[in-house]
């Protein structure tokens, strides 16, 4: 079963690292044969979404196999918008599955697992976010460069700008604590069952 395994997650690398169109690539460590094939399908369906969100103009290819997670996001201007940053695409999903493989594979080896979340770095943009906002940058001093623009002409808009930022901090910093439990708790369950 080992052996299918491997030889399964080396296809699919194989398979993904010779995609001409597409220049993601599998983190190492990460085994695509440990992930279920629906689980695989509901990532390819976060893909399919994510990127005519972040295309913002309609897009011209977007597609994924859920059997390799190759995966092409073209926008209607021929451009192909890097779609890692962002949360629900493949490489978010795959980030976080390769964090909790990495963590199951570590597990009373405290020094592995704080070497497993130094090398995760998972999107964390809002792909919905993404139309609306003036900026890609979230850094807090163009929020408070934007708050200040704004004030001398919409006073209001500015206090709902100001609280929808922190709001969205807040809720990206727990989104990511609460997706790396998660991820951890159920590659700890699969090792039960396995």
């Amino acid at each position: 079963m080992l052996a299918s395994i491997v030889l399964l997650s080396t296809l699919a690398a194989t398979a993904l690292g010779n995609n001409s169109s597409s220049t993601y690539t599998f983190p190492a460590g990460f085994n695509i044969g440990m992930v279920k094939s629906d689980e695989l399908s509901s990532w390819c369906t976060g893909q399919r979404n994510v990127c005519p969100k972040v295309c913002q103009s309609g897009t011209k290819l977007n597609s994924c196999d859920p059997t390799t997670l190759k995966f092409e996001c073209v926008c209607e201007d021929g451009s192909k918008p890097d779609v890692s940053p962002y949360m629900q695409s493949v490489p978010f999903y795959v980030c976080e599955a390769a964090f909790g493989q990495c963590i199951s594979a570590h597990p009373d080896d405290a020094d592995g697992q704080s070497t497993c979340k130094k090398n995760s770095h998972c999107g964390t943009k809002n792909a919905s976010e993404s139309d609306t906002s003036p900026s890609s940058s979230s850094a807090s001093s163009s929020t408070l460069a934007l708050a200040t623009s704004t004030s001398s002409s919409e006073p209001s808009s500015t206090s709902s700008v100001a609280a929808e930022s922190h709001t969205n901090a807040a809720v990206n910093g727990l989104t990511g604590y609460s997706t790396g439990i998660l991820a951890t708790a159920m590659f700890v369950a699969m090792r039960l069952v396995l």
